[in-house]
């Protein structure tokens, strides 16, 4: 396992900027864990597929875009087939990560879920360190977990969504749009939230 979220970003790693109503914020993406995921987004940006887009869900922990609401009604990818999850032990939902929604199908599509999430509690701690394997064995390593201790997120959803970005830049941002209230049987924004825009670049330390 390596926890390349916990790592700088390298020199001309693939970079998303996300700019919504609430601010913007950056995420470098990982095409060497999940290729097709990567591209599907990358295409679709570069598309405009999101401009303009609403936040169709906020909930206590993490927030959808839009891409798959009744106004626009389509999370598809341009071929219209899913992807493949594309899990990876070396990208976990920690704070900030992005990851493609597949609503519990094995595929992914075109929305995706940026994560919140609260820091671990030491009983949640204790918790996560007393999952073994049939031998007894600790299966969650100590590191992993103290990454979640720091860092937040939502560790139940590990393995559940492909993980393929993580904000490096306007976390902020992302805590104003993960609390927004919303309606509380859609999760939908009481007010509206929009992603103005989604451009693709690369990383440089120097910017």
């Amino acid at each position: 396992m390596k926890l390349v979220q916990l790592e700088e970003p390298y020199e001309g790693q693939p970079l998303a900027v996300f700019d919504t109503t609430e601010g913007s914020f950056s995420a470098v993406l990982y095409p060497e864990y999940a290729p097709n995921t990567v591209q599907n987004f990358i295409d679709r940006a570069n598309d405009g597929f999101y401009n303009g887009q609403d936040v169709y869900g906020v909930f206590d922990g993490l927030f959808m875009s839009g891409a798959a609401d009744e106004k626009k009604n389509s999370g598809l990818t341009p071929d219209g087939q899913p992807i493949p999850n594309e899990y990876s032990v070396d990208l976990w939902t920690f704070r900030g990560a992005i990851c493609s929604y597949n609503g519990n199908s094995g595929y992914g599509d075109s929305r995706f879920v940026v994560i919140w999430g609260d820091k671990l509690t030491d009983e949640q701690k204790t918790e996560l360190k007393g999952i073994t394997n049939d031998s007894g064995a600790q299966l969650l390593p100590d590191e992993l977990i103290g990454a979640y201790s720091e860092k937040g997120g939502i560790a139940g959803l590990a393995g559940t969504f492909t993980v393929f970005a993580q904000v490096i830049d306007g976390l902020d941002a992302v805590e104003r749009i993960a609390s927004a209230p919303s309606d509380g049987d859609l999760y939908k924004p009481v007010e509206e939230i929009l992603i103005n825009s989604v451009t693709i670049s690369e990383y440089h330390s120097e910017q």
